[in-house]
C-alpha cells in the first residue's frame, strides 16, 4: 500500500481511487482472457494481459504484475505451457480482487461512472472507448434501449459483446460502421 502511495506522489486519495477503479475494471479480466485463449485469439489475450499488467503495476500488485508479464511472454514467444502461465495470472488476480474487497476503500467509485444515457452516449462512448476506460462497460449497459434504438438490436449486440472482452477497437469499429453514421 505504501509503495502505491508513493508511487502517486504520496497521494493517498488518487491512491484508494486507483484501488478501487482497478477492483472494478478489472473483476472480470481473467475470464476475459481465458475466452480470448479458448478462442484462439492469442493477439486480443496478449493485449488483455499487458493493458492488466500495465494495471498491476500502477497499484504496486507486484506478483499479479510479474505472473502477467511472464504470461504476456509465453504468448508472444508461443510457449507450450501458456494456460499454466495463465493459471498463476487467474491466481494473482483472484487474490488482488479478493484484498481489494476485503479493504475498506475509502474512496468508493460511485455505484456507476458512466454517466445516465442522453443525446451524447455515443460521442462519450466513443471517447471512452477510445482511451480504454473500464467505464464504458457500465455506459454500454446503462444505455442499452438507446444505443439499441440507434444501432440496430444485432449491431448493438455485437458492440456489447466486444465490449464485455475489452476488445475496445472492434467496439470502435462496430459503433463507426458508415451504415450507422447517420442513425
Amino acid at each position: 500500500m505504501e509503495a502505491g502511495v508513493e508511487r502517486l506522489m504520496g497521494n493517498r486519495h488518487i491512491y484508494l481511487r486507483a484501488l478501487a477503479r482497478f477492483r472494478t475494471d478489472y473483476r472480470h479480466a481473467g475470464a476475459a482472457i481465458r475466452a480470448a485463449l479458448d478462442g484462439g485469439d492469442m493477439a486480443l489475450a496478449q493485449r488483455l494481459a499487458h493493458t492488466l499488467k500495465g494495471a498491476a503495476g500502477m497499484i504496486e500488485a507486484g506478483a499479479l504484475s510479474a505472473a502477467t508479464l511472464a504470461f504476456e511472454q509465453g504468448l508472444r514467444s508461443g510457449e507450450d505451457h501458456v494456460d499454466a502461465l495463465f493459471l498463476r495470472v487467474d491466481e494473482a488476480l483472484s487474490h488482488v480482487l479478493h484484498e481489494l474487497e476485503g479493504m475498506a476503500l475509502a474512496l468508493e467509485e460511485p455505484a456507476s461512472r458512466a454517466t445516465p444515457a442522453g443525446p451524447h452516449t455515443r460521442a462519450r462512448l466513443r471517447t471512452l472507448l477510445d482511451i480504454g476506460d473500464g467505464a464504458a462497460v457500465e455506459l454500454v449497459a446503462a444505455a442499452r434501449t438507446e444505443l439499441a434504438a440507434e444501432l440496430g438490436e444485432r449491431e448493438y449486440e455485437a458492440l456489447r459483446a466486444a465490449v464485455m472482452v475489452f476488445d475496445y477497437e472492434r467496439a470502435l469499429e462496430l459503433l463507426d460502421q458508415p451504415d450507422l453514421a447517420g442513425k
